[in-house]
């Protein structure tokens, strides 16, 4: 039996067999299985079905056939349950066209909620009835959270274009939350929105208020109690936030769509959890007395600034645009052990810790008698890709600027009515030659990566690339997409490991979702980190995993692309500050 399988009571009656026998082998073999049972963790799944309170009303035991769910890094849960066609909590589950219908799935410490989104009744003859469920994550609010131009303001007058966020990406992403969380919640202006806007269900002119009147009645705690439900906010110091520099411009979009575009480069998580009776308060704010869901973030890039503060921001977008310009700074700016884009500069203050869980992928040796042995790893599954350079010349452009085109059709008006003077003719069109060799002239820029060009040889296939752009060449624009283009075209290494929770690492002992984790392999001589991507589970009669992804076997993005993305953020929100016109 492989020493995993052994439970903490088995592992105890080996160790004592060992050391009554005096074998020093078996005393050895005895002690490493009694350290690995004894670091596993509790792998039981406890389903419980909630009303729309949050309140059990059943447990899921054997009326279930499978169930599986995956938790991918800031982007909404999801899972799936199929029941037995027998089961009294169908009906349950079929409620969920009128109402909410809540799911907890519990293990080793972890906890999802989910909401039951659909539900099929299949069946079919000489064939067992089954209740298909499918789940969403409580994360999914966000997707229905709409960010307003100016929250504080009816939806009838929006002055401001855009809503503008500035600060670290922490602080940025729980301001989008609070806003809408507190206008929703509150009911801010929700008399002037519905009545302006013509709704005959005077109900809904008063909608928060009465629905906490039903739901707590009038007392001390009401007003309280509104304001957090459904989502209470976990803030970050702004003053000690040293999460990546943010600005960004949102209209009428969602919080999660925007935290799915915004978040992906960075190693800030953005978790929505469900706080219930009994659980730790999440800050000393909070107060928190019945079911709520509370937002947090996380910086775990593990990118540390000299001073703890918000200052770090600014510092660690400095560093990173100086390696992202190439060899130019590489005396101060490092790249981080492992990772791509990621820079660090031990000098300025700006330091990389290193991970504290590094799982060693599994090698095959061949021994000398011809057998391949494999060694002992808690890795499932892994996948290495190491992807060759694309291209060390690079054109871009496909138009002249405008002032070449507008000098050049000046120049060929003015000849063709100096020739019609001098001839004597009339009639014939000053623009006749209007558009003839535009876009001929400073429409393409090249740029050649020698060393590359020097590494790849002349054999190389991938020699020339071209990027069609909609605006003319030679400016500040061409320069980052030139780096950015440079960036792309190197060969990269890219990651995906998979892992079953509880051998050797455990989430939310050891690791976190969303935080970094380096993997070892071949002999260990090389390392790649990347961050814990998705947490996948799945339950059926015989089994129970709860495995673990690291990366996603993608790309990175080009380090330069967040510094390009910061400045045209700051010109975006410039122009709505000062109330632009709108193109």
């Amino acid at each position: 039996m492989p020493s995993g399988d052994l439970t903490r009571s088995e592992a105890d009656a080996l160790w004592r067999r060992a050391l009554a026998s005096g074998d020093l082998n078996q005393i050895a073999y005895a002690a490493r299985v009694a350290t690995e049972a004894a670091s596993q963790i509790d792998t039981s799944f406890r389903m419980t079905v909630c009303d729309k309170f949050w309140l059990p009303m059943a447990a899921i035991g054997d009326d279930l056939i499978t169930a599986s769910g995956i938790d991918p890094r800031n982007e909404c849960p999801a899972g799936s349950l199929v029941l037995k066609g027998t089961s009294p909590i169908i009906d349950m589950m079929m409620d969920c066209r009128n109402t909410m219908v809540g799911v907890l799935v519990e293990t080793a410490g972890l906890r999802w909620a989910f909401y039951v989104k659909n539900h099929r009744y299949r069946g079919a003859a000489n064939k067992a009835i089954e209740g298909h469920v499918e789940l969403r994550g409580i994360w999914d609010i966000l997707n229905y959270y709409v960010i307003w131009p100016s929250w504080w303001l009816p939806i009838q007058a929006q002055p401001f274009s855009h809503a503008i966020f500035v600060w670290g990406l922490q602080t940025v992403l729980e301001n989008m939350v609070s806003e809408c969380a507190i206008r929703i919640q509150s009911g801010w202006l929700e008399f002037i929105n519905n009545g302006l806007s013509l709704n005959p269900d005077v109900r809904a002119w008063f909608g928060t208020v009465l629905q906490a009147l039903k739901r707590d009645g009038l007392s001390a705690k009401t007003f309280s109690r509104v304001l957090k439900t459904p989502v209470y906010v976990k803030r970050t110091n702004p003053f000690l936030d040293g999460s990546p520099l943010c600005i960004k411009t949102v209209r009428m979009e969602t919080v999660g769509s925007v935290i799915k575009e915004i978040t992906k480069p960075y190693g800030v998580d953005a978790r929505m959890d469900l706080w219930l009776p009994g659980d730790p308060q999440p800050d000393r704010f909070a107060n928190l007395d019945q079911p709520t869901y509370v937002f947090s973030t996380y910086d775990r890039s593990q990118i540390e600034g000299p001073t703890g503060t918000v200052i770090d921001s600014v510092v660690k977008q400095v560093v990173n645009l100086g390696g992202s310009l190439g060899g130019i700074f590489n005396t101060v700016v490092k790249q981080a052990p492992g990772m791509t884009g990621v820079f660090h500069a031990p000098a300025l203050g700006v330091n990389f810790e290193t991970p504290y869980a590094i799982m060693v992928c599994p090698d095959q040796v061949l021994q000398p008698d011809g057998t391949v042995v494999s060694d002992d790893s808690p890795v499932m599954e892994f996948e290495i890709s190491d992807h060759s350079p694309e291209g060390w010349q690079h054109i871009i452009g496909g138009r002249s600027p405008k002032w070449l085109n507008d000098l050049m059709n000046a120049y060929f008006a003015w000849l063709i009515d100096s020739i019609m003077i001098v001839l004597g003719f009339v009639g014939v069109p000053s623009d006749l030659l209007a558009g003839f060799l535009n876009n001929s002239f400073l429409a393409f820029q090249l740029m050649q990566n020698y060393d590359l060009r020097d590494a790849v040889g002349p054999y190389h296939p991938a020699v020339e690339r071209f990027y069609p752009t909609a605006s003319a060449p030679y400016n500040v624009e061409t320069v980052f997409a030139f780096i950015n283009a440079l960036y792309d075209a190197r060969g990269y290494t890219a990651a995906k490991v998979t892992f079953r929770n509880g051998d050797n690492y455990a989430l939310g002992r050891d690791i976190f979702k969303g935080g970094l984790l380096s993997i070892v392999y071949r002999q260990r001589k090389y390392m790649v980190t990347d961050y814990v991507e998705n947490v996948m589970w799945r339950v059926n009669g015989r089994s129970v995993d709860v495995t673990v992804q690291v990366g996603d076997g993608r790309k990175d993005e080009p380090p330069l692309a967040a510094i390009q993305r910061l400045i045209t953020g700051a010109f975006e929100a410039l122009s709505v500050a000062m109330l632009s016109p709108q193109s």
